[in-house]
């Protein structure tokens, strides 16, 4: 029988797919997109216009295309509706695509024929309303009705970045278009836990990978051994330790930032982009294992292994290898004496430093390790200072000394630091610039020594009157550095401290003062940018609020749409614990006035998307909130221009869209309520709020949340 045939048989005869009634696994992936092709290409008659009658009364229900078509790939999070909101969906016909909707109108499938030839050949899924899988039939076979097979897998958005090849179309991805280094290693793990050779195969370095790189010989051969004979090299891997094996959870890839091997260092043809000791976590039951990944090279847009994963042996009986072909260590520096004008005692010192920092603690390492680390670091620096023989590297140490004298100092673990800095600081009194540099790292250090003293005091009320003292002093000082050395490259930052803490604190007239200095003097620093949005954000009140965007599910908003309800205005990130904390009270509150006009509209300040939806539905937040992307990768995503210093930051609007003024969880409820009869908060006394020390402590909090 032919396969068409076959699955049209199937359909008519089971309602939704024959998936469940072919035996093989490949077979019964194939089963859901040749099935679904079958639905969608008998009823989409004229396909991207009007349907006829006859179209019309064949049209597949969207319940029916939800049950009836499923990822092919199985590691696929994305969103269908349980029974009872199944029915509630809806199917319509949109510029050539099927498009399934939930009961609230987000999107949860769109089925396209991207050809024009009548017949689907795109099938997308949906995670909170952003496209996060596709399965594609680019050669155009879906036409025939005889071998309709996706032979491209993508992820996208919350999904990741894969882009899979298949080529003979067997629901198994060959090769890979796109693939990160994170989805790498994952995959290569869950191959190696379930078995699965072919797939482990796709993300290791092949032949070809080798030859594109045009390496030296000797570096070419230990490649190809390292990714040579890999059955055995994953059985050993997996019997030896014990560690991997099909219980395992992927848990998250570890890795040191990506370096850049230049092509002339190993006689390449190009440049070579590498992780060299790359890491993953897994999960056995309650007990996290780490996993070797080793070395990882960039192919075009794909993240290969050159080695089989390992896990790492933590009972000292074996030895797992760091470092691969591609990152060899750089020859100790030469012992004769002046070689390129560094003295034998500079090279040894050099030497030395290399050492420290290669064996720099891990982000989670101890307190004390990294005092201990910048105390030796200090120490090696003063050294260098004494060795240098000009006054530009003398400079150069004389700032690296400082640098680890003040960190070491800000830990609280290192009572000595302060008087080397103070004396540091008188012994380059006759270098203006360097004297500000040293002066301000001081200042710092100082800073955090008070405030761990005034932790010590005997009374809450003896510590609250010395951080008074404490923050008087750093004000002080820091107005002063600002005002002296105003071209200083740590300016900025002096300036941008006071504006913030005096905007946190309630003193808005200061903070206007300091923002307008930061604004019009440094301009072009990202804290100059931020205090524009500040002292725009600081004069809304009494003015139209302006504010649109796209949301997070890709949605056209503007807070012009409100209009007519009482608006409460969220900055918020799911990393920032003051709002998580703030939660309950603005849920409440929502919960509580929400019938009577009361609206949310947030603004998501979160770098990281990934560990967002399980947020949003931990803490059941249902309103809208809009996200302005970042300009670069790893930057703070932009805040629509209103400088926004600290999460939560919110904002009331009244029915006429005009800001009435900022708010806080404490006087939410009161607030809200008075706007929606129509009153004017500025006509009303507000009912008692926290205590200055409460509110002190909370600046606190939200200063430390976006920094």
């Amino acid at each position: 029988m032919e396969r068409g045939k076959y699955f049209e048989d199937v359909f008519l005869v089971d309602g939704v797919s024959g998936m469940h009634i072919t035996t093989s696994r490949q077979a019964r992936a194939r089963a859901g997109f040749q099935s679904a092709i079958m639905f969608l290409a008998a009823t989409a008659c004229g396909f991207g216009s009007a349907l006829t009658a006859e179209a019309q009364t064949a049209k597949p229900t969207a319940e029916q295309l939800l049950k009836g078509y499923k990822p092919t790939q199985k590691d696929v999070e994305y969103d269908t509706p349980d029974a009872a909101e199944m029915a509630k969906c809806s199917l319509a016909l949109e510029k050539g695509s099927y498009v399934i909707t939930n009961g609230a109108g987000q999107v949860l499938r769109r089925f396209t024929d991207s050809n024009g030839d009548s017949v689907p050949d795109m099938f997308r899924y949906y995670h909170m309303g952003l496209e996060v899988y596709r399965e594609v039939d680019t050669n155009g076979d879906a036409k025939t009705k005889k071998n309709v097979r996706p032979d491209q897998y993508r992820w996208m958005n919350w999904g990741g970045t894969r882009w899979g090849l298949d080529e003979d179309e067997d629901g198994r991805i060959d090769s890979w278009k796109i693939l990160s280094a994170q989805e790498a290693a994952r995959i290569a793990v869950e191959a190696m836990t379930s078995s699965d050779l072919a797939r482990l195969n796709t993300v290791l370095l092949n032949e070809a990978d080798i030859r594109s790189l045009r390496l030296p010989a000797e570096m070419t051969k230990k490649l190809q051994e390292a990714v040579s004979d890999v059955p055995k090299k994953v059985q050993t891997s997996l019997t030896d330790s014990k560690v991997l094996n099909k219980n395992s959870v992927w848990v998250r890839f570890d890795a040191p930032l990506p370096g850049m091997v230049p092509g002339e260092e190993l006689g390449a043809a190009r440049d070579i982009i590498v992780y060299e000791n790359a890491m993953a976590t897994i999960q056995n039951g309650e007990k996290y294992e780490l996993i070797s990944i080793g070395e990882m090279i960039q192919i075009g847009d794909v993240w290969k292994l050159a080695q089989i994963p390992t896990p790492v042996d933590t009972t000292g009986k074996a030895v797992v290898s760091v470092g691969g072909v591609m990152m060899q260590p750089f020859d100790p520096i030469p012992q004769s004496p002046d070689a390129n004008g560094i003295s034998a005692d500079m090279q040894k010192l050099l030497a030395e430093l290399q050492k420290i920092d290669e064996a720099s603690p891990e982000p989670d390492a101890p307190a004390q390790a990294f005092a201990d680390y910048n105390v030796v670091r200090a120490n090696l620096s003063e050294k260098l200072v004494a060795s240098a023989k000009d006054d530009e590297s003398r400079q150069q140490w004389i700032q690296q000394y400082t640098d680890s004298l003040s960190t070491a100092t800000q830990s609280g673990l290192y009572p000595e630091g302060l008087p080397r800095l103070i004396a540091l600081q008188d012994a380059v009194k006759s270098n203006e610039a360097l004297l500000g540099y040293v002066l301000y790292r001081r200042l710092m250090a100082e800073y955090a020594v008070r405030l761990k003293e005034d932790d010590k005091a005997k009374t809450e009320a003896d510590g609250r009157k010395s951080r008074e003292v404490t923050q008087k002093w750093w004000f002080e000082q820091l107005e002063g550095f600002a005002r002296k050395w105003p071209k200083s490259e740590d300016a900025p930052d002096a300036v941008v401290q006071l504006a913030i803490s005096y905007e946190l604190m309630g003193r808005l007239d200061d903070a206007k003062a300091w923002y307008e200095q930061l604004a019009k003097n440094y301009s072009k620093t990202e804290g100059g940018v931020k205090a524009q949005g500040a002292l725009r954000r600081l004069t809304l009140t009494g003015n139209k609020l302006q504010l649109a965007g796209k949301t997070l599910y890709q949605k056209d908003l503007s807070s012009a749409q409100y209009d007519g309800k009482v608006l409460l205005v969220v900055f918020w990130a799911s990393y920032a614990q003051p709002f998580t904390a703030d939660l309950p009270a603005i849920q409440a509150a929502y919960t509580k006035f929400n019938k009577d006009g009361f609206e949310i509209l947030g603004v998501n300040m979160d770098s990281d998307l990934s560990n967002l939806p399980a947020y949003l539905k931990q803490q059941g937040i249902t309103w809208q909130s809009l996200r302005e992307a970042p300009k670069e990768d790893g930057m703070q995503p932009g805040d629509f221009g209103y400088g926004i210093v600290s999460v939560p930051t919110m904002f009331l609007v009244n029915k006429q869209g005009i800001v009435e003024g900022g708010i806080t969880t404490a006087n939410l409820d009161f607030a809200v309520d008075a706007l929606l009869k129509g009153k004017k908060l500025q006509a009303i006394p507000a009912p008692e709020t926290e205590s200055p020390d409460d509110t002190e402590n909370t600046t606190a909090e939200k200063t430390k949340a976006l920094n």
